[in-house]
Parts: structure tokens; C-alpha cells; sequence
């Protein structure tokens, strides 16, 4: 985690905290502040990034803006050009990787990372490998080097036969790539989707699939092919399961249940089950068909509406209601073989008149009861706290509700007391 740093001026005495929480996606504004940093593309665009910051549990965000190059057709040089809406893919310390894709740009994907500092932040567009195209790549890992002015940027590809796995390396110090094999370690699993990836230490990276596992990787070894460790999740609470195997909750939407963090030397996973009540509408019946041998006469419109009727879907209808939740924990040591149980919550046991939350969840108030409940509000993706130091329970971990896939990041200068993990 990077040091605190002042958020408005050097000589304000107000810091920024130690990390925050950050949206995904940015918004496209021209927006500036102190933390403003300008780049170029591959194709000349001009790119300016500006970090909106925010104590947590409140959600810090960030703007983007580009310019069209000189050479464009268009005759708005401040159009946005974005075919692509700039998303965050990677963070770690001070850094943070943003992908977009320019309307009029060269095809690919465009990569900038930022490195944040309070007296020069700064933003550079990544250039991409000469016989790839990050095929496969959705989060990007990050190894600070040296002082931390330098850093390895790390892709974990696909291999062409889909069974095994590519690493590219970009080094910030030469602005080179390099690949480097990596088996996998467990062949009878399919090979991991990356939904985050975690620093342990220097130079292990542990890339997340909130569905299927963990892949954990040392990727300064000289050796090739590069040794690498398969970490399986919990099993998904009964309910989660159930909605699992009938694909009702796809690989891409598990991050609304499910959590990774690595804190003070272990991993730590949570994992959110929505209780719901499925109940069937019963609707009026119909007349029963009358028989024509007791009329004299067969009108056109009844007998329409008739045929209209033996087309009618007539699947019962359900009502789904939710009724609060309850959150799992589990941990473990990295060299372990086994999750060890941590806390069960339930929703209906947490009030939080006397928390952070009171001021962010005003909103949300039972005027019967006096007191703010979670059960009350439609919850999802639980975020664990990433704060040295910090205990299983209130505040370790917190829920946050509305809020997507939110890496703690840091956009202060290291400190000498800061450790990588």
C-alpha cells in the first residue's frame, strides 16, 4: 500500500487515505485537478486521466478525455472518439491500467497506465507486443521495481491450443515485452478466467477466477517453463449452486457474490447467498368452453378470440422476492492445502446507525423501526477490506451495495515503511 500524500496541495493538511476504493468504468469529462496527467496514443490522440477522491467506503472515481489528432476528418477536435468506454484493468500501489478503444485508432485496444504522485503524476500509453495482441488478457497485473518509479506489466494469455498459458511482460525501464511459458498446473480444470489479480510479494501474482480458482506465480524465475500452483475456491454456498448449474448466475456475474483479498499473509475470500422466496401467481381461470350444440348462433369475434387463446403461454407466472442475506468467510495461508472457516453474517443481524454506512445509507431508513438494516436494501458485490491489521467482523469486511468490481488502489507516493503484499 502507498503512503498518504495530501489530496488537494502539498501544503494541505488534509491526506489522502491509504487506498480507496475505485470505479471500473471512468467518466468522460474533461475534468481536472492536481492529479491530472496528459499522454499521448498510438495514434496521436491527446488523453487526460483525473482521479476523484474519496474516503471509503464512498467510491472514488475518475474522468477521461481525449482530443482526435491533428490529422482527423472530424471537425470537433475535443470529440470524445471512444468506441470503447475506458475501463479500469489492472491497479496496484500508485499504478493503474486503463483499456479503451478509439473509433479512429489502429484497430486494437489502447492501454495507458497512470502512476500517481503528488508532485508529478504521470500517464503513458503502453505500446503492445509485436506478435500478439493480449489475446485473452482481462485484468493485468502490476510488479513495482526499484523505488517504484518502474514496473512489470503482466499478461496472462491464452496458448493457441487453449490448454496452457502465456505470460507478456512489459518492463517500463527498456518499454519491451517479453513472453514467457507457463503450464497448467492442474489439466483436468479448465483454464481460469481472470476476474482480478492480486500481488502476494514481490513478484508473485495470483490471478482470480471468482468461479473456478486461483493460479498463483512467481514470474521473476529465470526457469522455463515457469512453476506455477492451482488453488481451488470454496464450493458455492446450496442456493449459489443451484443458480450456477442452471446458469442463471453466469461465470461474469459471480463477482455479485463473491470476493478475493490477500491481508497480512493470507487470502481471504467471502462469499454472499441472497435468501429469495419463489411464489406462483395463480391467475383467474378461464370459462370453460361452452358447446356449440347449445348456441344457435357462432359470432366471428368469439370464435377469434377463442383461437387466441389456444396460443396463449400458459406457464404459471412467479413473484421473486427477496428477503435479505447471509455472507460466508474463509481463509487460508498461501503454502496451506485447505480453507479454514472464518464468520457467518446475516443481514438481519447488522444495524448500522452507528457505522460509516448511517451517512451513505440515509436513504435506506426504517422509519418503524428507527434503525437502518440491511435486509431492507437489494446488496451485492461484497468487497473485502484490504487494511493491514484489520480482524474477521465488523469493520473488517464490508457490503456495498450498487457498486461493481472496485480494486482498493493507492494513488499516493510509497513510503519507506510500505510493503508490497
Amino acid at each position: 500500500m502507498a503512503g498518504r500524500a495530501s489530496v488537494d496541495s502539498p501544503g494541505d493538511a488534509s491526506p489522502w487515505p491509504a487506498s480507496i476504493l475505485l470505479a471500473q468504468e471512468a467518466y468522460v469529462a474533461a475534468s481536472r485537478n492536481h492529479t491530472t496527467a496528459t499522454a499521448k496514443s498510438r495514434v496521436d490522440h491527446t488523453v487526460e486521466v483525473t482521479f476523484w477522491i474519496a474516503d471509503p467506503p464512498a467510491v472514488s472515481f475518475y474522468t477521461f478525455h481525449c482530443s482526435k489528432p491533428p490529422t482527423s476528418d472530424s471537425d470537433s477536435e475535443d470529440a470524445a472518439d471512444l468506441q470503447v468506454q475506458p475501463h479500469l484493468v489492472g491497479a496496484e500501489g500508485r499504478f493503474v491500467v486503463i483499456r479503451t478503444f478509439f473509433a479512429s485508432g489502429d484497430g486494437d485496444f489502447e492501454y495507458f497506465i497512470y502512476k500517481g504522485d503528488p508532485r508529478s503524476p504521470s500517464l503513458e500509453s503502453v505500446p503492445l507486443p509485436d506478435d500478439d495482441r493480449l489475446h485473452g488478457a482481462c485484468e493485468f497485473g502490476i510488479v513495482p521495481r526499484g523505488d517504484g518509479d518502474h514496473y512489470l506489466l503482466i499478461a496472462l494469455c491464452d496458448t493457441a491450443t487453449l490448454k496452457d498459458y502465456r505470460l507478456h511482460i512489459y518492463s517500463s525501464e527498456d518499454r519491451a515485452w517479453r513472453t514467457k511459458e507457463l503450464l497448467n498446473p492442474c489439466p483436468g480444470v479448465l483454464t481460469i478466467t481472470q476476474d482480478k489479480v492480486m500481488l502476494l510479494r514481490d513478484g508473485v501474482l495470483v490471478w482470480v477466477d471468482l468461479l473456478c480458482g486461483m493460479l498463483v506465480c512467481d514470474v521473476l524465475q529465470e526457469r522455463e517453463p515457469l512453476h506455477t500452483r492451482y488453488i481451488p475456491l470454496p464450493e458455492p454456498l446450496p442456493r449459489n449452486r443451484e443458480q450456477i448449474l442452471k446458469q442463471l448466475i453466469p461465470g461474469a456475474g459471480v463477482r455479485r457474490i463473491r470476493d478475493v483479498a490477500y491481508v497480512d499473509g493470507l487470502i481471504k475470500f467471502v462469499e454472499m447467498e441472497h435468501r429469495v422466496t419463489v411464489t406462483e401467481i395463480v391467475e383467474v381461470p378461464p370459462e370453460k368452453p361452452s358447446d356449440p350444440r347449445n348456441k344457435t348462433v357462432l359470432y366471428d369475434s368469439d370464435l377469434i378470440m377463442l383461437y387466441k387463446h389456444k396460443h396463449v403461454d400458459n406457464k404459471p407466472k412467479t413473484l421473486r422476492t427477496m428477503h435479505g442475506w447471509s455472507a460466508m468467510t474463509w481463509t487460508r495461508e498461501i503454502g496451506s492445502d485447505c480453507w479454514l472457516k472464518g464468520v457467518i453474517v446475516d443481514a438481519d443481524d447488522i444495524l448500522v446507525d452507528d457505522s460509516a454506512f448511517s451517512g451513505l445509507l440515509s436513504g435506506q431508513r426504517n422509519e418503524s423501526a428507527g434503525s437502518l438494516a440491511f435486509k431492507n436494501m437489494h446488496s451485492a458485490c461484497p468487497t473485502l477490506n484490504t487494511e493491514s491489521g484489520s480482524t474477521w467482523g465488523a469493520p473488517f469486511w464490508k457490503i456495498f451495495s450498487f457498486v461493481s468490481n472496485v480494486p482498493s488502489v493507492c494513488i499516493g507516493e510509497p513510503s519507506k515503511n510500505d510493503s508490497w503484499h
